[in-house]
């Protein structure tokens, strides 16, 4: 099953960046690809073969991560290093949208065992959706927020990975859309060097 959502350029592109970049990191990402006007993504549940359960469920609308962290810890502690590597995506990407509905555990049918985090999905809203965001300050939410993740679960951190600008630049070759490439590489790297510094003071 394909889901198809209307989609402007920048939208799009955001999409289908952050997607290739959380691959090319080794991330399980939900599958995007490009359309006409449109973008593209097939079923992470492989035709209803397991259960997708959003976090709303278990938190209702309560995002913070503390919180999120602490709920699966009780009921699906594999499902923590996917999560902490989905918040890594939103901040790296300045993604402000990862409400309780846009991310969730994946269920058994037949039994109900809970088998780990849902891909990584819906990051529409993400990076220049919106327009190229303005350089990126130690003082930006996001980051901070990983920062406080990070200062209480100092463990964590090996879930964070090492980027290269070659990476990054590795990707933007393979989409061959039209962006202004400088500002994409200096929008990720840059929040990228703010994660790694806020990780330092953890």
């Amino acid at each position: 099953m394909v889901d198809v959502k209307k989609a402007s350029h920048a939208e799009m592109f955001s999409e289908l960046f952050i997607y290739e970049l959380g691959l090319a990191l080794g991330f399980n990402m939900a599958v995007y690809e490009r359309g006409d006007g449109c973008i593209k993504s097939l079923d992470f549940t492989a035709g209803a073969s397991v259960n997708f359960e959003p976090a709303s469920a278990f938190m209702g609308d309560n995002e913070d991560y503390a919180d999120v962290v602490k709920a699966l810890e009780h009921i699906c502690p594999k499902a923590i290093p996917d999560y902490v590597r989905l918040i890594f995506v939103d901040t790296l990407c300045a993604n402000p949208d990862r409400h309780t509905n846009d991310f969730g555990l994946l269920r058994e049918v037949k039994t109900g065992k809970l088998l780990g985090l849902a891909p990584n999905y819906d990051n529409n809203m993400a990076l220049i959706s919106r327009g190229y965001p303005s350089t990126p300050k130690s003082g930006d939410l996001l980051i901070r927020l990983l920062g406080e993740l990070m200062d209480e679960h100092p463990e964590y951190k090996e879930y964070i990975p090492t980027l290269t600008e070659n990476m990054v630049r590795s990707v933007l070759a393979k989409l061959n859309m039209r962006v202004k490439t400088h500002a994409v590489v200096d929008i990720v790297m840059g929040r990228y060097k703010l994660i790694v510094k806020q990780m330092r003071k953890a």
